[in-house]
C-alpha cells in the first residue's frame, strides 16, 4: 500500500480504517463528499432529481469500489472521476434534456446561492445568463469549467478527473472562456 504520498489526507487514514474492517468509515466518507457531489452533478445536469439519483448511484459505486481504491491519487480525485463519468453517461441516456432554472427549485440541500430581496432585476439577468451560458457549453467544456471555477481544483486534478491530458484540460478551458465571453458579451 503506498501511503507515503499522502500521509496527511484524513480520507485516506478512514480509507484505511474500511479496508481494516471498520465499514462505518464509508458514511465518514459519504457525510464528507455529499453535498459537494450533489452540486457537481447539478451543476453538469440542471436538474435537482436527477441530481440526488445520481448521488445515490455515485457513493454505491464507492462502496462497492473502495476495497479497490489503490492510494494512487487522492480520494477526492476518484470520486470526482466517478461523478463525472455517471454525468456523462446519464447525459447520453437522456434524449431530451430539459434544464430548470436554479431559482425554481428551493435549493435544500444544494450550495446555491440564493438572490437576496435587495437584488435587483439586472443582476437577476446576469445570474441567468450566466447559468444559461454555462450549461449551453459543450459538455467537454462545462466540465472543465465546472470542476476548475466551482470546485476549485487544479488543472492537473480536472486532467485525472476526466482522463486526459493536461493540454486538453487548458485548450478546453480557453475555449469554454471564449464561448462564455462571445455568448455574454453586451449588446446594446
Amino acid at each position: 500500500m503506498n501511503q507515503d504520498k499522502f500521509t496527511d489526507d484524513e480520507d485516506l487514514i478512514v480509507i484505511s480504517r474500511w479496508k481494516a474492517g471498520d465499514k462505518s468509515a464509508f458514511n465518514q466518507l459519504m457525510n464528507k463528499y455529499r453535498k459537494t457531489v450533489l452540486n457537481l452533478i447539478y451543476r453538469f445536469t440542471g436538474n435537482p432529481r436527477a441530481s440526488e439519483d445520481l448521488s445515490q448511484e455515485v457513493f454505491l459505486r464507492v462502496y462497492k469500489g473502495l476495497d479497490n481504491f489503490q492510494f494512487k491519487s487522492r480520494f477526492f480525485t476518484w470520486l470526482y472521476k466517478i461523478t463525472m463519468n455517471l454525468c456523462l453517461r446519464h447525459r447520453q441516456r437522456e434524449k431530451k434534456f430539459f434544464w430548470q432554472s436554479f431559482e425554481e427549485k428551493s435549493g435544500e440541500g444544494f450550495d446555491i446561492p440564493q438572490p437576496s430581496a435587495e437584488e435587483d432585476l439586472d443582476r437577476k439577468e446576469l445570474q441567468q445568463q450566466v447559468r444559461d451560458a454555462v450549461l449551453s457549453l459543450p459538455e467537454d467544456q462545462r466540465a472543465v469549467v465546472i470542476l476548475s471555477r466551482f470546485h476549485d481544483l487544479s488543472y492537473e486534478e480536472i486532467a485525472e478527473v476526466l482522463d486526459i491530458s493536461l493540454p486538453a484540460v487548458k485548450s478546453r478551458l480557453h475555449r469554454a472562456r471564449e464561448r462564455l465571453r462571445k455568448k455574454l458579451e453586451v449588446r446594446d
